[in-house]
């Protein structure tokens, strides 16, 4: 993947959405911004399972349902309802897209996401913070390679920014781990994130879980023909392919505990593997206040280094100028 392909999708996404962009951080600068630093380790000895809308989900809701009790739920806007309607109850929903239709994946399950908090991009659909019973909401902003993050944080007030990525489904992946060209790292910690729904294709029915024909793109997508990981024949669009690609590179560049769970997918991952098989996962959560600890302990000490800096180049300053007195 390379920059200047990179380039090209995030400026033609700039160019036309900019306006509608705009419009959303100022209707999001009246909410209360929570620091995503509240997240920070908050999974680690854990299992989160990211939930996207491809057909592997609905193949896999029982055991979803049956064992959510051992894991996190991270679902995004169009798998809301479907988890809820199913009986799981997801920690997470994360919402990226300016128009995603609110009324159609919200509204019906308003007053019952009082154990969900929203992930929140200031850029998209204010109806979705506006609405709902929501236990908690963080918004972000986030950073791409034109550095418009600039102009929707000052426009929202958002402090937070995370990396970009090029939909819904990619950027949990993104949010939980916040890899950068700075290096690799897991900002929530989580042992073990599984995913589910991440096909990036469809067969000859089902383009979403629970809906087939997805408003007419199971015939209007198909843009390509190929094979999926089971070698079954499914058809994928040009955007979802271009997804596919950046989330297997963006996992096999920065290495990061993801396994694919989604067998009816284009893609593989150097970890995959059936969901049953790593669903109960966990490995000394009581790790966290360790972590937390170290990570407040470090914070401290790189401040004292900034303070010791200081002194230094003043006292250096002092005596530089006293020198170019004397000459």
């Amino acid at each position: 993947m390379n920059s200047d392909e990179i380039r090209k999708q995030s400026e033609n996404a700039y160019n036309q959405w900019a306006v509608k962009w705009r419009e959303h951080c100022r209707a999001h600068s009246k909410f209360e911004m929570h620091p995503m630093n509240d997240l920070l380790m908050s999974g680690i000895g854990k299992t989160i399972l990211c939930v996207a809308n491809g057909y592997s989900f609905e193949e896999d809701i029982d055991i979803i349902r049956e064992n959510q009790k051992d894991l996190d739920i991270m679902c995004c806007d169009k798998t809301l309802g479907s988890c809820i309607d199913n009986g799981v109850v997801p920690k997470y929903c994360m919402v990226c897209d300016a128009v995603v239709d609110h009324e159609r994946y919200l509204k019906p399950w308003e007053d019952k996401l009082e154990g969900v908090t929203l992930l929140m991009n200031a850029c998209g659909n204010p109806n979705w913070a506006e609405n709902g019973n929501w236990k908690k909401i963080y918004f972000f902003v986030s950073r791409d390679i034109l550095n418009s993050e600039e102009e929707f944080c000052k426009i929202s007030g958002c402090p937070n920014k995370i990396p970009a990525g090029t939909n819904v489904s990619n950027a949990m992946v993104v949010i939980l781990t916040q890899c950068d060209e700075s290096g690799s790292r897991n900002f929530f910690g989580y042992d073990k994130i599984l995913l589910t729904g991440f096909d990036y294709c469809w067969g000859h029915s089902k383009y979403y879980a629970f809906d087939g024909l997805a408003g007419g793109k199971n015939n209007y997508m198909r843009h390509i023909y190929t094979a999926n990981r089971r070698d079954e024949v499914c058809f994928t669009s040009n955007n979802l392919m271009f997804s596919a690609r950046w989330l297997h590179k963006y996992v096999e560049v920065y290495k990061i505990p993801v396994v694919q769970c989604s067998g009816c997918s284009l893609l593989t991952l150097p970890h995959t593997g059936d969901l049953k098989d790593h669903i109960g996962y966990t490995y000394k959560p009581s790790d966290y206040n360790i972590i937390i600890e170290a990570v407040k302990k470090k914070e401290e000490l790189m401040n004292e280094i900034k303070k010791i800096n200081c002194i230094m180049k003043e006292t250096t300053r002092d005596h530089l100028n006293s020198f170019l007195a004397s000459v």
